[in-house]
């Protein structure tokens, strides 16, 4: 991480033009107003469809097709939506604009495998105007509205919801999606660029000097309203259209005024609205009345502000960013306002909105928070810089007050660089100075040639190039595929005879084809001596031929460069940069990348404002780490090349000899005699400021243990399962790759410095110099390893089609040389081919490998949370033991959902409690209950007693993903209770019951004495709830029954007794005592008996016949009675003479049979009833009119007064009342029967 006391920061970058954003494309045309007409369609996402059959074959080609002349990032407000983050850009001469999703993660509610994400891409009849494309929401959560302004000066409107990136388009009516404006305002007062306020505002900058606001109710609607904003008085606000109101024209302008709006910002919460004009005037006006409220000089300039708007010195009219606002509160914030005239400076403002009481009048006012101007210092002074956007942020770390962070960005005609001012106070005489911090350049930026590289002496050109060229992140395919046939035109002997076929082939056609055309510009020629072949001239001519594609590569790329806006996701905090062709997001610097971005830094003093420069040299191993790298640049590239593979042979091979002996093999081979006196000496004079040599590499040693999965690196939080998307598997895989190969550079200097210091300068070996070389080279081994998966592009699949999606050998091993992919395994929705091999991993194992906390850590906050996110990722691939990096590398592909390529894996686990468990883990996925059940049972005693380490917490992160928070980090080590309790909940997820019930036992006969009563009930309750999903009920009987909490049980008992019924085992009631619950065993029966609103739904429970059953077998005959004696009365009161007529007389005679079954049942039970002069019982019944139909019965309480049960009251029932109900209930059917007959007859 950075070092403490500063912050190194940097960028991550991915092109555009890149495989993230391959998503299928739907493209619109917008209706012409001249000719209202439309059309859409959607193309294929293949490379070669969705930019046609042509190809890019001409440097202006790729610049329309990729090179945006104006991009930014949209941020949606609400961090529920998805996607989060559309990435829009102005392409081919400004005529298309394109919409792309760039969110880094997929919420946790959203399935990936439910979406496919889409692009959108609108063409224009006629140009977008500069700084007119706007994003609003506010008319729904879903709901997205776009505003562009076109150079005809014609309004469009369209309104897409999240479905429209998620999904394929659906054509629809055009007045869906689009609506079409031409303000008749415009034709008087043309307007100069517009920003968007909530719920369809917009305001416009008029050329006059004047602002608009248009109204609307809804993003499509007809019915908007125009209003104009005034300063005082409406003869100002209407003089610039006449001929006697242009005293403020400008020079050079005669239609744009001296009072021209070039930048503004809106607080829609307070209704204010800050503008800058061409004439320094930062004026605040009200949103709800159109008016000024108050007006002041950009940098608080008195003098110039009292000067005339024409004779001020002028801003440029191009609409700029001058100011940015942070609100901390509904009636505060702050401001901060930029002049680029004479010292560039910028000014602190805080922004205090109050409203009184009476008249509702809003007042907002404008303070100088420090009293100085913060002046920043160019990148360099090589080029021409100038600040085209900043961001404030507020980040609250200073106690009184809270502090702001001032992000700038630098652009020349060249490149472009961001700084950044953090913890700028909010009072003054807080703190004394404030220092600008540089963010160092991503390395899509930084591509030079080929001086620097790192090769092997038997290496030819061809592979060195290629390896370089098709490195990852240098250059596109776009790139790649533009340069070929321009190269080949001028350079290559070749006869183009086929054409520019279809450009966008797999990767490795491109290569073969970039090889061919290359090679052939050179051929192999006699000596001149006719002593054979003239190789040296070939391979001469050759290396000058790479080196001509490779530049036109470089030149073509740097087009992409121009920084284009800086934008702050308000959610994350996280600071993006877009730029023509690349998205970057600066994040902390993580293991020694600090060593290559440390350097000087300018300072402000917050007394008077003066601007220093100090150094860095505060730290010794940044020291150090810069004279080492010094050291190597001083030695000659192929000696340095040699060290290089001599150093990866030692630290991949088993050792056969001992360090020293190692040491001094590797300095005679590679560096003995390469190495001259100045060279030693200069390295001498750089090392003499560091006081403890020793301490500086123990700290650049200190920064890299973390990323080798040792004590020294934090448990993560594991609470997430997001998901990351292509671009975030993209940005992730850039940023390690970013920060493996400085980490990779900066150890083979401290190596070289080591081999050299023992063996050239001491000329002897102690222990210290024996213990850092190991060390260190540990660490250069995973580092190496990082360096192959982050380095490595796939151009296709390599294996069989039916083999193994990963080689089990080479996964995780540290002597990885080759990652071996089946055909099947590759997913065109997750990934696309010519991307990295860690890309590749993260999109297919999205839960696992760094990916779940990595995550979490970028959603949580800003550059912090993604520098993070880079050091747990490169822990994870870190690890060098077999066992934890197999298990680590099986739970990935078990959550990926990847079980069976997961298998291979467990020969390489042991079989301690560790290995078992993760064993029982793989076979329970797969299927394999009792092989799981079996391992489970056999490493319990074992993990459990084992103490929870860091290690065995990072190899078992991507289980414990698949679970609940923490479920597995608490339960091993914490006996076999917690443990076996934990594998219960594992097997009942996977519907394993049977085995879960035998775990929750053993879980019981396991626990503690100190155990108290809520836990046991949990786990009596787990017990319950396994044996009764496993038809397992005298297990879930007993289970019930030794639950202590009274409303617990009552619960459980509950649901035991639905589930016997529900599933046909009612019978089985009467098997089980129940004993002191035989009164709640009854009250729940004829609860749901009484709850059941149909009773003729097919293959239900008949709780009343249920019932029945139970208070005959319990001996209560007068209740048994009751219970059927209520069942024929909702039978028959359900059958009134308006249902007759929609029965047919199946159904008829069904139910007719089914009531006179029940008084058979009822007068036979009534039979055993001893009662004198008659048997009698007790009931309720529903007093209803003739021919009214029953309504639904209430629900009633368990114990509760029999008043609460629906409208029926208790009455006592005879058995001469049943006879005589019984005997009208024959007679109906008779006399239907006789109507039937009759109507047969008829």
């Amino acid at each position: 991480m950075a070092r403490q006391g500063q912050k190194y920061l940097r960028e991550s970058s991915i092109r555009v033009d890149s495989t993230s954003l391959r998503y299928p494309v739907t493209e619109l045309v917008a209706p012409d107003p001249d000719r209202d007409g439309f059309s859409s369609h959607s193309r294929s996402s293949r490379w070669h469809q969705q930019h046609g059959g042509t190809g890019v074959d001409t440097e202006e080609e790729y610049s329309r097709k990729y090179v945006a002349s104006q991009s930014s990032v949209f941020h949606r407000s609400s961090t529920k939506s998805f996607p989060r983050a559309l990435l829009w850009r102005v392409l081919d001469n400004r005529h298309i604009l394109d919409l792309a999703p760039c969110d880094l993660t997929i919420p946790d509610e959203i399935p990936p495998s439910s979406i496919e994400l889409h692009r959108l891409r609108i063409r224009f009849p006629s140009p977008i105007k500069p700084s007119c494309v706007t994003f609003t929401e506010g008319y729904g959560d879903d709901l997205i509205t776009i505003d562009v302004l076109t150079e005809s000066l014609t309004l469009y409107t369209f309104a897409f919801s999240s479905r429209t990136f998620t999904a394929e388009w659906s054509r629809r009516p055009l007045a869906e999606w689009c609506h079409v404006q031409e303000s008749a305002h415009f034709n008087l007062r043309p307007p100069h660029y517009m920003i968007a306020l909530p719920r369809g505002s917009l305001v416009f900058a008029l050329l006059d000097g004047g602002l608009m606001k248009l109204d609307r109710s809804q993003p499509l609607a007809d019915d908007y309203t125009e209003q104009m904003f005034s300063d005082g008085s409406y003869l100002a606000s209407i003089k610039g259209m006449f001929i006697w109101g242009s005293g403020d024209r400008l020079r050079g302008h005669p239609n744009v005024s001296a009072n021209l709006v070039v930048s503004m910002v809106a607080d829609p919460a307070s209704s204010i609205l800050i503008t800058a004009s061409v004439s320094n005037v930062l004026k605040l006006w009200s949103l709800d009345t159109l008016t000024s409220l108050n007006a002041y000089d950009i940098v608080n300039d008195t003098t110039r502000a009292q000067q005339p708007a024409n004779s001020k010195q002028l801003l440029g009219i191009e609409p700029s960013t001058l100011i940015s606002l942070i609100k901390v509160s509904h009636t505060t914030g702050y401001v901060a306002t930029y002049c680029p005239l004479g010292d560039d400076c910028f000014k602190l403002w805080r922004l205090d909105v109050t409203t009184e009481e009476k008249t509702t009048t809003t007042k907002a006012t404008l303070t100088d928070v420090l009293g100085i101007s913060l002046r920043p210092q160019t990148p360099d002074e090589n080029a021409i810089w100038m600040i085209p956007d900043f961001v404030l942020d507020y980040s609250g770390r200073i106690r009184n007050g809270g502090a702001l962070d001032l992000w700038i960005l630098w652009k020349s005609n060249k490149s472009s660089k961001i700084h950044a001012l953090f913890d700028i106070p909010t009072e003054k005489e807080s703190k004394s100075t404030l220092a600008w911090e540089s963010v160092r350049s991503s390395a899509i930026e930084s591509v030079t040639g080929g001086n620097g590289w790192v090769y092997s002496a038997n290496e030819d050109d061809t592979e060195r190039f290629m390896r370089h060229i098709f490195q990852p992140g240098v250059f596109s395919p776009a790139i790649l595929e533009t340069v070929l046939p321009i190269y080949e035109r001028h350079y290559s002997m070749l006869t183009r005879s086929e054409g520019n076929e279809d450009v966008y082939e797999p990767e490795s056609s491109l290569r073969e084809r970039v090889t061919k055309v290359v090679g052939a510009a050179v051929s192999l020629q006699p000596a001149d001596t006719n002593d054979g072949m003239d190789y040296e001239s070939y391979n001469r001519d050759l290396q000058q031929q790479w080196s001509r594609f490779e530049r036109l590569c470089v030149e073509l790329s740097k087009q992409g460069y121009e920084a284009l806006s800086l934008t702050r996701d308000p959610s994350t905090r996280a600071v993006v940069l877009v730029r023509a062709t690349t998205v970057s997001l600066v994040r902390v610097c993580t293991g020694l990348e600090y060593a290559e971005t440390a350097g000087l830094r300018n300072t402000i003093s917050l007394r008077d404002g003066s601007v220093s420069s100090v150094g860095t040299t505060e730290h010794q191993d940044v020291v150090l780490l810069g004279a080492l790298s010094v050291f190597r640049k001083s030695l000659p590239q192929p000696v340095i090349s040699d060290f290089v593979v001599a150093l990866t042979e030692d630290a991949l091979t088993p050792p056969n000899f001992s360090t020293g002996d190692r040491m001094t093999t590797i300095y005679d081979s590679c560096l003995n005699e390469q190495i001259s006196d100045s060279a030693i000496d200069m390295l001498h004079k750089r090392l003499y400021s560091i006081t403890d040599l020793e301490g500086a590499l123990d700290a650049c040693y200190g920064e890299l243990v973390s990323l080798t999965g040792t004590s020294n690196f934090g448990r993560p939080a594991l609470n997430t399962r997001r998901h990351l998307t292509r671009v975030g598997t993209e940005l992730l895989s850039s940023a390690i790759h970013d920060s493996t190969m400085s980490t990779y550079q900066a150890l083979i200097d401290v190596l070289l410095f080591l081999i050299v210091f023992a063996v050239d300068v001491s000329e002897e070996f102690n222990a210290d110099h024996i213990t850092l070389y190991d060390k260190f080279l540990r660490v250069f081994k995973t580092t190496a390893f990082l360096k192959h998966l982050s380095g490595t592009v796939l151009d296709k699949p390599s294996g069989p089609q039916s083999g193994q999606t990963l080689s089990e050998s080479d996964l995780l091993s540290n002597s990885v040389n080759k990652l071996e992919l089946s055909k099947n395994s590759m997913d065109r929705n997750s990934f696309v081919r010519g991307g990295f091999v860690l890309q590749f991993l993260y999109s297919r194992f999205s839960l696992g490998l760094g990916c779940a906390c990595a995550t979490d850590l970028i959603n949580s906050g800003g550059s912090l949370g993604v520098g993070k996110a880079v050091e747990y990722s490169m822990s994870n691939w870190s690890i060098s033991d077999q066992q934890h990096a197999a298990i680590a590398a099986a739970g990935a592909l078990v959550a990926s959902g990847y079980v069976d390529e997961s298998m291979p894996l467990l020969q390489f686990l042991s079989v301690d409690g560790l290995g078992c468990y993760a064993r029982g883990r793989v076979y329970l996925e797969s299927g394999h209950f009792d092989k799981a059940a079996t391992f489970f049972m056999k490493g319990t005693t074992d993990l459990a007693s084992q103490p929870l380490t860091e290690l065995t917490a990072l190899c078992l992160r991507d289980f414990v993903g698949m679970d609940a928070a923490g479920v597995s980090i608490a339960a091993i080590g914490s006996g076999v209770m917690r443990l076996s309790s934990h594998i219960a909940d594992l097997l009942y997820r996977k519907a394993a019951y049977s085995f879960a019930t035998e775990f929750v036992k053993l879980a019981l006969d396991m626990r503690d004495p100190q155990v108290g009563n809520g836990e046991t009930d949990k786990l009596f309750t787990k017990a319950f709830r396994a044996a009764l999903s496993g038809a397992l009920y005298d297990d879930a009987y007993m289970a019930m029954t030794n639950i202590s909490q009274d409303k617990l049980r009552h619960d459980l008992l509950t649901e035991f007794i639905n589930t016997l019924c529900t599933s046909g085992q009612s019978l089985r009631l009467c098997d089980y005592a129940f004993l002191e619950l035989l009164t709640d065993v009854e009250a729940i029966l004829e609860q749901n008996a009484r709850s059941t609103i149909d009773l003729h739904v097919p293959f239900a429970p008949n709780y009343y016949k249920i019932l029945y059953s139970w208070r005959t077998e319990h001996g209560n005959y007068q209740g048994a009675a009751s219970a059927i004696y209520e069942y024929v009365q909702r039978l028959r009161s359900g059958l009134t003479r308006a249902s007759l007529d929609t029965h047919d007389s199946a159904e008829f005679n069904t139910f007719d049979i089914e009531v006179t079954q029940g008084y058979l049942v009822l007068l036979n039970t009534l039979a055993c009833i001893d009662e004198k002069p008659e048997p009698w019982f007790l009931t309720r019944r529903a007093d209803l009119d003739a021919g009214q139909v029953e309504s639904p019965l209430k629900k009633p309480k368990i114990g509760g007064p029999t008043a609460d049960y629906g409208r029926q009251k208790r009455v006592l029932v005879k058995l001469s009342d049943v006879e005589r109900e019984y005997a009208e209930e024959l007679a109906r059917m008779e006399a239907i029967l006789n109507r039937q007959l009759a109507a047969i007859e008829a």
